[in-house]
């Protein structure tokens, strides 16, 4: 049976997972039917394919930090990528494919480093009963892929802190949950382990599972910015997942609660969020006793502002910022100034801040 490992030497994110499309879409007869590939990148954030990146993410802190979001092709929950962590994807025929076999070689490959590795329930690998990396999957036509993220030396204080959303318990939708995990990382558990020392021991066992060979021999082929740019299929899988339509615009309808006391009454809001545009704004006001303000005058405010606007898209600027200002002052105009200030402050603070420190 033949096999082939490809090890890419790029660390842009874009391009590895163009890479990984690449491979995945290559016609059967030019690629060997078990193929791994192995990569890392420099910082960024990936969610899974279904998911909420503002449910899934501190995305003020990777603003501040110039921390990427990616959306991948994949399902699964969110990883964060940086070189103290490697990326494997196991390319098989769709009727070889189970959610198991690529994480067993992987975790196989981990006993060659003295980590006494397995795959739990979860298909997750793990050490002492600490996840060290997760699985996601695709399946398409003939072909099948599974992936994962092997944690190796990453911050995990960083690691938490990207993965903690101060919306998560405001945002209600369908999109694809992570599920926390306690996690370890290998030099917990081998001190001189490297990212080198990994690529090698998950090829070595990628060909003694699939040739009786020890390792791969003449199959290892790395990948270079000269094969990015010798194919136009790249570029256009490259060019797909940077696109905000992409990015943002699949996310799975959600809705988007907020609720303030002010003195003059209390305000909660429901936006409903479809393809990163606000689609509705719903308005249920609380007057004080002695307030005058009508739940007409806020509710027409709120959903004149929000309506037709985009969810946060993420290129929020000071000058946006101002205009928004003077637009939501044309549709307060019921409101009294101090009162339309206070709601757009809080309005605010709710969408476009957060926690931005590790």
């Amino acid at each position: 049976m033949n096999a082939k490992a490809f090890i890419s030497k790029v660390t842009d994110p874009w391009i590895n997972l163009a890479f990984e499309e690449w491979l995945f879409r290559k016609p059967s007869g030019l690629l060997s039917p078990n193929t791994v590939y192995l990569w890392r990148n420099t910082p960024c954030v990936v969610i899974g394919r279904n998911q909420n990146p503002w449910k899934e993410c501190n995305l003020p802190l990777m603003r501040a930090a110039k921390i990427p979001l990616i959306r991948r092709r994949s399902g699964g929950g969110t990883v964060v990528h940086n070189l103290g962590n490697t990326n494997y994807t196991c390319f098989m025929p769709r009727d070889a494919f189970n959610r198991d076999s690529s994480a067993q070689i992987v975790a196989q490959a981990l006993h060659q480093l003295d980590i006494p590795a397995s795959v739990n329930k979860r298909h997750d690998i793990v050490v002492d009963g600490m996840k060290v990396s997760g699985s996601a999957f695709k399946v398409v036509h003939e072909r099948a892929y599974a992936h994962g993220t092997m944690l190796i030396s990453s911050d995990l204080v960083q690691l938490g802190s990207l993965l903690k959303s101060p919306r998560k318990e405001k945002i209600v939708g369908r999109g694809v949950e992570s599920v926390p995990s306690k996690v370890t990382r290998l030099i917990d558990h081998s001190y001189t382990v490297t990212h080198t020392d990994f690529c090698r021991a998950v090829a070595e066992e990628y060909g003694k599972v699939f040739t009786g060979q020890p390792g791969l021999k003449n199959e290892m082929v790395e990948l270079t910015m000269d094969d990015y740019t010798s194919d136009p299929k790249l570029q256009s899988y490259y060019d797909e997942i940077r696109t905000d339509e992409w990015k943002w615009g699949s996310t799975p309808t959600f809705t988007h609660e907020m609720e303030q006391r002010f003195i003059w009454g209390n305000v909660k809001i429901t936006l409903t969020v479809t393809e990163s545009i606000i689609a509705t704004a719903e308005t249920i006001f609380t007057p004080a006793s002695a307030s005058s303000i009508s739940e007409s005058s806020i509710a027409n405010a709120v959903s004149a502002f929000f309506v037709n606007m985009p969810y946060d898209d993420g290129k929020l600027s000071t000058l946006t910022l101002l205009n928004d200002m003077e637009r939501w002052k044309m549709g307060a105009s019921g409101l009294a100034g101090k009162e339309s200030e206070e709601v757009y402050e809080w309005i605010k603070s709710e969408i476009w801040s957060g926690i931005e420190t590790i």
